[in-house]
């Protein structure tokens, strides 16, 4: 059997991709689709940073540092987001799948596939962003679908209300549909799924959090 590779209806429609994917053999417009979802994760970090999205820490540091300083970091940071735009893909994509690939078997390209999915969740969260961070005025830790928001009213530790804001609704729906694939494409026992994906969405919402506290003039 071959699988027509449809990331969108992998989230529109799980359960009848989920079986599709599973019985597949083959698969077609693999290659297309991966590309199609780096050129959109480019131009959602490229866009959001050229709105000034996720640049908190670089407009506080307007007043004290000189022209040429400032669009020295301006710079840097849209540089930055397009690396962001080409790494995201990478490590959601083929680090995912190898992750699993590695401790908990399977196919690997299955294993792309069903990431494709996922991650087109990722960026369907980061498009609607857009719009909402700049008709709210509001920052990485103020996002409505995130935990970000109860955070700052139960703690000041800034590190806590990063790590917070980095678990949102949808990626809470991307850690439960990752499960619904993977339990079947992969054959192992559910709780150790469970805790390998557990630990692997951890894992990004720590590096994640981390890199959204750090101040931009750090590297300077």
């Amino acid at each position: 059997m071959t699988l027509k590779v449809q990331p969108l209806n992998g989230i529109l429609k799980p359960k009848d991709y989920r079986t599709k994917l599973q019985e597949a053999e083959d698969y077609s417009h693999y290659k297309l689709h991966i590309l199609i979802l780096f050129a959109v994760s480019i131009c959602v970090y490229v866009v959001s940073g050229a709105l000034g999205i996720g640049a908190e820490s670089l407009s506080k540091e307007l007043t004290t540092i000189s022209g040429h300083g400032f669009e020295a970091r301006k710079q840097l940071f849209l540089i930055g987001r397009l690396f962001q735009g080409i790494l995201i893909p990478c490590v959601f994509l083929f680090g995912s799948a190898l992750y699993y690939f590695a401790f908990i078997n399977g196919s690997f390209r299955k294993l792309v596939i069903a990431q494709m999915s996922i991650f087109g969740i990722f960026l369907i969260e980061k498009i609607i962003q857009i719009p909402l961070f700049l008709l709210l005025n509001i920052g990485v830790t103020s996002n409505i679908f995130s935990f970000g928001i109860i955070a700052q009213y139960i703690t000041d530790n800034e590190v806590m209300i990063h790590f917070l804001s980095e678990i949102t609704l949808f990626r809470i729906v991307m850690l439960a549909y990752s499960y619904y694939y993977l339990s079947k494409i992969v054959e192992v026992r559910k709780m150790t799924l469970l805790i390998a994906i557990g630990i692997l969405f951890l894992l990004y919402w720590i590096f994640a959090s981390f890199m959204s506290y750090i101040k931009i003039g750090f590297f300077f």
